[in-house]
């Protein structure tokens, strides 16, 4: 891990360690493990999220919401965390197969598309009924390419994502981007790759 994702990674940490309030946007780190892998770290300016009946729906995107809504992006990132429960600390054993999130990211290069899936373990700050911003500190996650349009290439699969994020609750605009996002995937791929609640 290069320096400034070290820094980022020990601010964000302190931050949600501390108690103090959750900074939107944040920095993920995606590390291949094949042959040709690279390292492919992502930040975000921001980030929104919606309380839904069965999970916590979390967005984070570097394109613009116009950019996915008129199917015009071209280089960007986009990343949709569902958090399925809740860790509480001294009470929840942490192993390497645990996994409290599903992650789905999607690479967008030259107007090529690539959709990776995956599943982690994160530690949560905030993110209830009454709060106003969600932490999230991504302890191990794994993800996979499951689908690309023709010129993708894929240099990461397969990966482990790690990184701290935040994000404001917003529960109009988590989902209008997330609405975005997979009509911009399905358009891109030319079939549905995930149906958006």
């Amino acid at each position: 891990m290069n320096r400034a994702v070290g820094r980022a990674f020990a601010a964000a940490f302190l931050f949600l360690s501390a108690g103090c309030s959750i900074t939107p946007g944040g920095v993920v780190e995606i590390a291949g493990s094949g042959d040709t892998a690279v390292r492919l770290t992502s930040e975000f300016a921001n980030g929104t999220y919606a309380i839904e009946p069965a999970q916590t729906t979390v967005v984070f995107s570097d394109i613009s919401y116009e950019e996915l809504a008129t199917g015009t992006a071209k280089n960007g990132r986009f990343l949709h965390i569902e958090v399925l429960w809740r860790p509480k600390a001294g009470r929840t054993p942490v192993e390497p197969s645990s996994t409290n999130l599903s992650i789905r990211f999607v690479v967008v290069s030259n107007g090529e598309v690539g959709v990776y899936i995956g599943g982690g373990f994160a530690w949560i700050d905030g993110g209830k009924e009454k709060d106003d911003a969600i932490g999230l500190e991504i302890t191990g996650a794994s993800v996979s390419l499951v689908d690309k349009t023709p010129g993708f290439v894929d240099l990461l699969s397969p990966a482990t994502l790690i990184g701290e994020l935040g994000a404001q609750k917003n529960a109009e605009n988590a989902r209008a981007t997330r609405r975005a996002a997979s009509q911009f995937v399905t358009n891109k791929l030319g079939h549905v790759r995930w149906v958006s609640r």
